[in-house]
C-alpha cells in the first residue's frame, strides 16, 4: 500500500532546490554579500523541478522581495500593538481574497511542493495588508485589526514551513541595511556623521544646509526620513 502523502504545513521544513553558484563564485563569496535568508527565499521563488537562472541582480531582486515583506510585517505589528479601536467592519471581499490566500498556500504547497506558487500567495497577503494599513479606517477598525493579525499568524506559521520570514522584522532589516551599505561601498560611520550635522542643522533652524546635506547623503545613495523616532536611513 502507498504511503499516505502528509500536508507539507505539517511537517518539517521544505528543503531549498539546489543550484550552483555562479561560474567563478563560491558560496561562501555569495553570503559575504547576501543574507542567507535571502539566498533561500532566492531558491524558494522557483520550483525545484526547474532550472535556476543564477545571478546576483537575481538575488539583488529576491533581496527586494525580503525588505518588502518583512516591512510590511513591521508595519502590521506596529498597527496591532493599537488600544483603541472602532467598530467599523472590514468589506466582505477583502475577508474572502484574505480566506483565499490561506487555501491557496496550503493548495500550492500540496501541488508537489510548488514553494513559487505558495510565495506568490504569501505576497498576495502582505498586499492585502497594506492595503488595510493605508486606509485609515480599516487601519483603526477592529476588523481591520483581527485581518492584520491573521496575516502575521499566517505568515508566522509559514515560516515553520518554508524557512523564511521568521525573523524579528527590526532585527532583519537592520542587517539587510548594513549587507546592502557594505556592497555598494557606503560608510556608515560617515553617513551617521552626516546625520548629525544635518540635525544640528535642523535645530538651528538652517534648512538650507539640512538640505544640502540630505543632498550629500543622496550622493551617496543613502535615503534619510524623518519619522517621530528620528531621523532614519536606508540604502536606495
Amino acid at each position: 500500500m502507498a504511503a499516505a502523502r502528509t500536508s507539507p504545513s505539517r511537517t518539517t521544513r521544505t528543503r531549498s532546490p539546489r543550484a550552483r553558484p555562479p561560474r567563478g563564485k563560491s558560496s561562501r563569496d555569495i553570503l559575504a554579500k547576501f543574507l542567507p535568508e535571502t539566498l533561500r527565499y532566492f531558491l524558494l521563488s522557483m520550483h525545484y523541478r526547474s532550472p535556476l537562472d543564477f545571478s546576483f541582480d537575481a538575488l539583488e531582486e529576491a533581496e527586494k522581495g525580503v525588505r518588502r515583506i518583512y516591512t510590511a510585517l513591521a508595519q502590521a505589528r506596529e498597527a496591532t500593538a493599537g488600544t483603541k479601536w472602532s467598530k467599523s467592519p472590514l468589506p466582505q471581499e477583502l475577508l474572502d481574497e484574505l480566506s483565499g490566500y490561506e487555501q491557496g498556500f496550503e493548495a500550492a504547497l500540496e501541488d508537489d511542493l510548488n514553494t513559487a506558487g505558495a510565495l506568490g500567495h504569501l505576497f498576495g497577503m502582505v498586499r492585502l495588508a497594506g492595503r488595510i494599513l493605508e486606509d485609515k479606517t480599516l487601519r483603526k477598525a477592529e476588523a481591520g485589526r483581527d485581518a492584520l493579525s491573521r496575516v502575521l499568524a499566517a505568515v508566522d506559521k509559514w515560516s515553520g514551513v518554508l524557512g523564511v520570514f521568521g525573523r524579528e522584522p527590526a532585527e532583519l532589516l537592520s542587517e539587510l541595511k548594513t549587507c546592502r551599505a557594505a556592497r555598494k561601498g557606503i560608510d556608515a560611520v560617515a553617513v551617521e556623521a552626516l546625520l548629525t550635522k544635518r540635525l544640528e542643522a535642523r535645530a538651528a533652524k538652517d534648512f538650507a544646509a539640512s538640505d544640502a546635506i540630505r543632498g550629500e547623503l543622496a550622493a551617496l545613495q543613502v535615503e534619510v526620513k524623518d519619522t517621530p523616532a528620528g531621523q532614519a536611513w536606508d540604502v536606495l
